[in-house]
Formats: structure tokens, sequence, C-alpha cells
């Protein structure tokens, strides 16, 4: 059952130089109460008694309420001895209005736990290699019990990681069938929580109440007296609408459905299935056996970053960007991700640009099967795991 929490708070209002407020001793401050957009919304978290609360090491989630939409935003840092500092830039597509900032604090450090499903193994030991996003690499062994359960130590990383875990001994094909759990990602209940409100804009504060519940407002909140008639979804869709979001929603994409179309599963590699679907598109191996993907230019050119083109096929200023779950990796990375274990595959042509690091080689998003997307029969031993918000980030 569906656990709930409300708070029912009021604005206040603090003529000191710094828009603070606390609750059971959890502190937040904010460098201002109005912003534009483009600046940085500084923020200070303090717990002053962590040591007796026994909260020396502590998540601290942070939630942007938009107190007339009830859009909600969400970020999540450590809190290490009972502090945490960060800021994030207001992104330009962010609507003038009210906002509720929210601290709800957690016992402990992000923490994996898993569970091997095939009962037919027993391995009391399984190995586990974690690669940043950084590329910093972390390879170590995992205890099972004697329940098929492990519990991996607590761990701090921004934004995303990849995890991949195999048998101890060597094995021909990965038999692993593994079912992971974050507990800061599932309900839960916060030790402490405070709230504070700031505005964007030209909008004032007001005295308006505002209620902060666990509950997601945008999947609890129901429109009464409204019938909505569409056309069925298929799951692609229905999964490109709950996972895609910003640039990568873009309509000019072409679109590969790993849901229910078995010919993506059924291929041999995944850049084997790109050259034969995409014109144009190339997959060359680089000296240390990586797939990198380019566009076909004239005769075996390249489009380059740079405006020039390269012959080389082990260049890689001109490779297509990659993303797995919207998480740019380097270049040769989407090998770590098996084919089955796919939903959808995006394909950006170029001049398509995500970023300014980027170049405007296009780009290919692949995303991973997850939440009810994942067949229960599926054998899943590599995932993306979403971290800690990075302390410079942009809220958009």
């Amino acid at each position: 059952m569906k656990k709930s929490y409300a708070l029912l708070i009021a604005p206040i209002f603090c003529l000191l130089c710094e828009w603070i407020t606390a609750q059971d001793s959890l502190i937040l401050s904010l460098s201002k109460k109005n912003y534009q957009r483009g600046d940085s919304l500084e923020i200070s978290i303090d717990l002053p008694n962590y040591a007796a609360l026994k909260l020396k090491s502590a998540t601290v989630h942070v939630w942007i309420d938009d107190v007339v939409t009830h859009r909600r935003w969400k970020f999540r840092y450590p809190l290490i001895e009972g502090a945490a500092v960060a800021a994030l830039k207001i992104g330009d597509q962010i609507p003038d209005g009210e906002y509720a900032i929210s601290c709800l604090a957690t016992s402990g450090f992000y923490r994996i736990s898993g569970h091997l499903t095939d009962r037919d193994k027993k391995d009391s030991i399984i190995n586990y290699m974690m690669r940043t996003g950084n590329n910093k690499m972390i390879v170590d062994q995992l205890k099972v019990d004697a329940n098929d359960n492990f519990v991996m130590k607590p761990m701090l990383f921004q934004d995303k990681a990849s995890f991949y875990f195999s048998p101890v001994k060597k094995e021909r094909h990965n038999y692993l069938a593994v079912q992971l759990k974050t507990p800061i990602d599932s309900l839960f209940e916060p030790i402490l929580t405070t709230t504070a409100f700031f505005t964007v804009g030209k909008s004032t504060l007001t005295s308006k109440s505002f209620v902060l519940s666990l509950d997601d407002p945008e999947e609890s909140g129901l429109l009464s007296n409204v019938t909505v008639y569409t056309k069925a979804k298929t799951k692609v869709q229905e999964y490109d609408d709950k996972y895609s979001s910003g640039l990568f929603k873009n309509e000019n994409a072409m679109i590969f459905d790993g849901l229910e179309n078995d010919e993506l599963a059924n291929a041999p590699t995944l850049g084997w299935f790109l050259q034969q679907k995409v014109p144009g598109l190339t997959v060359v191996t680089t000296d240390d056996n990586r797939e990198i993907y380019k566009w076909r230019q004239g005769s075996g050119n390249f489009v380059s970053t740079a405006g020039g083109t390269s012959s080389d096929p082990n260049a890689r200023p001109d490779a297509c960007t990659i993303f797995i779950d919207e998480f740019e990796v380097p270049a040769g990375d989407q090998m770590m991700v098996f084919p089955r274990d796919i939903a959808m595959i995006k394909v950006f042509r170029p001049p398509f640009q995500y970023s300014s690091t980027t170049g405007f080689n296009g780009a290919i998003a692949i995303y991973t099967k997850k939440g009810k997307f994942v067949s229960a029969n599926g054998t899943r031993f590599s995932f993306i795991l979403k971290g800690y918000t990075p302390f410079d980030s942009i809220w958009n």
C-alpha cells in the first residue's frame, strides 16, 4: 500500500541577510527570496545536532514545488557531518511563479541492495564493476546470502553510474539475473523536514498555504469531471512518454522498438543492428576493440566537429554522441548494454547537437528496460543508476 505524508506549511517572511527557515533542527538557507532565470539558486543545509541524532552520514532530498501548478523537481545531496551546500542554475524554461523548496533528511548514504532471481544457480560471491560519469572504475566482489540477497557498501557518486554484475567463475555467457533496489529512490518517510519559499521572475510571495506530500503531486493529482478519449498507445510510446525528457523528445528522431519487436533483441550486436537500419551510419572498430558510430560523408570521410573531415576510422572527434538512459557516455561504452536489455533507441541525425560540448555529429540515445517494461524472465546484469545531484547543476 502506498504511504503518504503531508505537512501543512505557511510561508515564513524574514528580513535578515539570508532567507532562512528551520524545523526540527534542520536549517535551510537561501541566498535571497527572489530570483530571475539565469540566476544561481544557492542552497545551504545544516543539521547542527547531527551527532546526537546519529546522522553523521545522511542523504537530503531537495524538492522544488510550483505552489500553483504542483509540478515538482527532485534533487538529492549527501549530508556530510550535518552540512551540504549546492547551487542550481535556474534554466530558461522555468516559469515565473512562487515555489516551495523542501529538504527531507534520511539516514545513510546511497546504498544498493539486490537479489539473484535464478534459483538454478547458487552463487555465494559475485563480481561487480562500477563506472562513474568521469570514467572512474571500481571492481569488487559481493557476498550473496542463503536467500540470494546482497547489499552493497554505502557509496557517494554524482550524476549517474553504470553497474555490471558477473559470476566469479568465467562463463561463456553471463547467466546472472539480478534485481536491484535503491532505498532512497523508493517511497520513504523523512526523519527531518524543512521548507522555505521563494519566487522566480516578477511573482511575489503570498500567504497561500502549501502541503508537502511524499506522493508525487503530478502523479496523484486527478482532474474531476473530465473525460479523455485517446488512441491506445504502444508500449514503446508509453515508455517514451515516461522516460524521455528535454531535447530527447525531438520529433525528428528515428525510434526503434525493443519492447514489442524481437528484431533488436535477436541482433548479434547493437552496432550490427544500427548499421542495417540507419542509412549513412557506419560502425568502425578502434584498436582497443571499441565500436564507434560515425556518419558517412562522400567517399569514406566523416563529419568533423571542427568543420573538416577525417578518413582515420579511429579518430574520435567526429564520433556520434552516445547516451544511455539520457546519460552521456564515452563513445564505445554502448557495448556494455546488451541488445535484449534495450527498450528503445532514438537516433538523431546530424546536425543535431545536445550541448555545446557534443558537436553537431548527431546522437544515439539508448534506453534500457526498467520498471514495468522489464520482462518477467529477462536476464539483467547491467544497469545505469542515478546517484547524487552534482553540487553545481541546472534546474530546468
